[in-house]
């Protein structure tokens, strides 16, 4: 069975399991804002017990970030859009709670760079004039199983308003890259794209912390 399967079974037993360990809050609805490492976005959310909530949403996020790799300066640019879904058990019956889920949706990591400077790419040494601009995209999977805690008062609270907190970890996948030369005098020499190929692989190597996307994020939520 693969990770994302035994989180989802986990969480489906688990939330059979508690479903039937108190009712208080059970059909309330919430509609409400977050914000944090996996975007800005809105979520809908609601409680079948006092043990038990289950959430979806939208988040969307754009955050621009230089970074060397393997020698060479890239301009990047994460995005994220993603729809997602959770179900938060509440062990204890208060906010503190366990998530299982999954974010479905584009994540990638676009790079630009133009060399100012000669630089390896590959095993040989080129020119700024020779490479030209390279222009990539490192892809990630778009079902990303996720796994948290945090606190949510949700399905406890007294009022109409509540806060929610959650600290996991976004399971993305390996990046894949996909990279060409644009305007360089060897942007479509074979000798040069064996070179290029060479510095892929060495930059997916580089890259492959993404794999594991650390998700923190604060919000609201008001019930209806």
């Amino acid at each position: 069975m693969t990770s994302k399967h035994s989180i989802f079974t986990l969480a489906f037993y688990s939330a059979l399991l508690l479903s039937t360990a108190g009712t208080a809050s059970a059909g309330e609805i919430g509609v409400g804002v977050t914000a944090g490492t996996d975007g800005v976005g809105a979520h809908v959310k609601t409680a079948l017990s006092s043990h038990i909530t289950v959430s979806g949403g939208y988040s969307y996020l754009k955050f621009g970030r230089d970074e060397a790799y393997d020698g060479i300066d890239y301009a990047g640019d994460l995005k994220l859009s993603n729809f997602s879904g959770f179900v938060n058990l509440h062990p204890f019956g208060n906010g503190f709670n366990i998530s299982g889920g999954a974010y479905v949706g584009s994540k990638y990591l676009d790079l630009l760079a133009t060399p100012t400077q000669s630089v390896n790419v590959g095993d040989v040494l080129f020119t700024p004039a020779q490479i030209g601009t390279l222009v990539g995209r490192a892809n990630l999977k778009d079902f990303a199983p996720y796994a948290g805690i945090g606190y949510d008062s949700f399905a406890n609270a007294q009022g109409n308003w509540s806060f929610n907190a959650k600290l996991g970890v976004m399971f993305t996948g390996s990046p894949e890259v996909d990279m060409n030369s644009v305007g360089g005098t060897l942007s479509n020499n074979p000798a040069f794209n064996t070179e290029l190929a060479k510095e892929i692989t060495s930059l997916e190597q580089d890259i492959e912390d993404y794999k594991y996307y650390p998700t923190v994020s604060l919000g609201i939520t008001r019930k209806f």
